[in-house]
C-alpha cells in the first residue's frame, strides 16, 4: 500500500520553544496511535526553525497528526509515495 506524507515548516520564537516540543510529544503519541509516524528537526544553524513530517498509511492518518492546513493557512500539501520501476 503506498504511503502519505505532509511536510510543514514552522518558526517557533524562544518564550513558546518549550510549549511547541511538548506538543510534539503529544503528536508523536497521536500519531502512533492512528498507526502514523511524525518527526521533527530542528535546523542546524537556525535555532526556532523546525521541519516536520508526518507520515501514514491514509490522508485521514496524517491530517488527524499534522492538520488540515499548513502554517500559512493553505491547505496542507500531502504528497504520495512513488512505486518506482
Amino acid at each position: 500500500m503506498a504511503r502519505v506524507l505532509a511536510v510543514t515548516e514552522r518558526r517557533v520564537e524562544a518564550p513558546t520553544r518549550a510549549a511547541y516540543l511538548a506538543e510534539v510529544a503529544v503528536r508523536q503519541d497521536k500519531a502512533a496511535s492512528d498507526g502514523a509516524h511524525f518527526w521533527v528537526f530542528e535546523h542546524a544553524v537556525e535555532s526556532g526553525r523546525f521541519i516536520e513530517f508526518t507520515e501514514g498509511s491514509t490522508d485521514a492518518s496524517v491530517r488527524a497528526v499534522a492538520g488540515p492546513y499548513a502554517t500559512d493557512g493553505a491547505p496542507l500539501a500531502l504528497w504520495r509515495e512513488v512505486q518506482g520501476g
